[in-house]
């Protein structure tokens, strides 16, 4: 053998060592489990919270189909379906001409048998010939469900969008009456649903809405109006400055909602027929607003004003209501209230009063103002932490709690979470096994010490979602407008 020879055939020898040794590092790193998600920490010993998806894309709604299926809403205009606790790869259905900048986008969804019913804002139509010259509009369609296919759009409820991006609403609930429930924001209006006595007529903006689920047409009984072409005959409450959750006790049968301030006075409030939730001019108990009484309000003939059943003094960004219809967690949590926020990532619990008007802090010598005004009052209604920012919150058919979280740090990114009994915790939706996240990014759990309530314009313009910047200018014109 020369020298050349040998040379090359250990060279080759070594070539063939280093390729062996670097394809066995690559297997081991590729069969490694990715590291797993930072878990959200549930106040409560003998519950947990258990990751069901990650990697999600601004989801902003879930709703539970069966057992084993669940639909999940992305903001920009995809229903989506979770089987057996799988992402599945395809769309159910992909919505044309969403408009999803700031708060806008596909926001509610609902299901009553073999109809879904979904809130989007958009610039062009579902349902061919309807005009849209351009603008954007919020509209409700509804859909018939076969399976999980969804066909045959109806429109139902044809809604302004602006001028604010932000401020939209979109939450959708079916009521123990079986009418359908639609809150939608103020998007910075100033008329006199947003009780300016001398402002434009009623303009559906900040208002829930109740409404045939047939057709859209007014609901029978309906507070403020009896006659279907007065726009007033639709609503059901006015006065909202931004809702992103409303739900039914289930004892009562009463609606309840979750509204969020500017930048003092997130509230709950329970919703009797003709409520007047009080914005522009009341955020709060109205006796926190100084020189405000009710005749300063817009007092529609059927309407009321009342204040909060719960406040937090500083806004931080609450979002979904749920009231827990379960016996899972046991007696003492069956139909008591979960509430999120998007600012930090908290889920509030709280026990309804004896009667189921209010909030049982009467005796709580921290919170018996119902304002929570320190850390150590809102560390008192605190359940659970590092959910980075809750978008909804649903009781599932497996009797736990399902949290959807946005994280406004990654521009959307989303996860399922379910709380279940810790003795349960193997299990998983529907029964099948944990799916292995879909990546490495871990979701930040937020010190609630370091949080303050910020701006709420950031706060809200990134609930749903846009944190890239594109709306600066519309978001100096909700500044200015906001401040006046």
């Amino acid at each position: 053998m020369t020298y050349h020879n040998y040379v090359d055939k250990t060279k080759d020898m070594m070539t063939s060592l280093l390729i062996t040794a670097l394809s066995v590092i690559i297997s081991l790193y590729i069969s490694s489990p990715a590291p797993a998600l930072a878990q959200p920490s549930i106040n409560e010993p003998n519950l947990t919270a258990e990751l069901v998806l990650d990697g999600l894309s601004s989801p902003s709604s879930i709703a539970f189909l069966d057992e084993n299926n669940i639909f999940l809403l992305e903001k920009e205009g995809s229903v989506r379906l979770i089987s057996n606790g799988q992402l599945q790869p395809q769309p159910v259905l992909q919505l044309q001409g969403v408009e999803s900048n700031n708060e806008r986008g596909l926001l509610g969804i609902e299901v009553m048998n073999n109809k879904v019913f979904l809130y989007v804002s958009e610039s062009g139509a579902q349902v061919e010939g309807i005009p849209t010259e351009g603008d954007v509009r919020n509209r409700v369609y509804s859909y018939t469900r076969d399976g999980t296919s969804l066909t045959n759009p109806q429109l139902l409820v044809d809604l302004p969008s602006g001028p604010g991006t932000n401020h939209q609403g979109g939450k959708l609930k079916i009521g123990p009456d079986n009418q359908l429930y639609v809150v939608v924001g103020e998007m910075q209006r100033e008329g006199q649903l947003q009780n300016f006595q001398s402002g434009p007529a009623p303009d559906d903006t900040g208002i829930i809405l109740r409404v045939n689920p047939a057709d859209g047409s007014p609901s029978a009984g309906n507070p403020l109006s009896s006659e279907p072409a007065d726009p007033l005959s639709k609503y059901y409450a006015y006065g909202i400055r931004n809702s992103f959750g409303i739900d039914f006790d289930p004892v009562t049968g009463k609606l309840w909602d979750a509204e969020n301030g500017e930048d003092v006075f997130d509230e709950i409030n329970l919703v009797e027929p003709g409520f007047n939730s009080g914005w522009k001019t009341v955020m709060g108990p109205i006796a926190a607003n100084t020189g405000v009484s009710e005749s300063n309000l817009v007092n529609i003939p059927g309407s009321q004003y009342a204040d909060p059943v719960f406040s937090w003094a500083e806004s931080r960004g609450v979002t979904d209501i749920e009231f827990f219809n379960s016996t899972a967690f046991g007696p003492s949590f069956e139909n008591g209230i979960f509430v999120g926020d998007v600012t930090s990532g908290t889920l509030f619990y709280f026990e309804p009063n004896a009667d189921r008007t209010g909030i049982n802090l009467a005796n709580d010598p921290l919170l018996s103002d119902l304002i929570a005004d320190s850390d150590d009052e809102i560390s008192a209604v605190t359940f659970g932490t590092g959910f980075t920012g809750i978008s909804d919150i649903e009781t599932g058919l497996d009797g736990n709690l399902y949290i959807l979280t946005f994280d406004r740090e990654t521009e959307g990114r989303g996860s399922l979470y379910r709380v279940l009994p810790a003795a349960e915790a193997a299990t998983t939706t529907a029964g099948a096994p944990p799916p292995a996240p879909s990546d490495t990014v871990t979701p930040s759990v937020t010190d609630e010490d370091e949080v303050g309530a910020g701006d709420q314009d950031a706060q809200e313009n990134e609930v749903n979602g846009d944190s890239d910047g594109n709306n600066e200018e519309e978001d100096q014109d909700e500044n200015s407008n906001e401040n006046e």
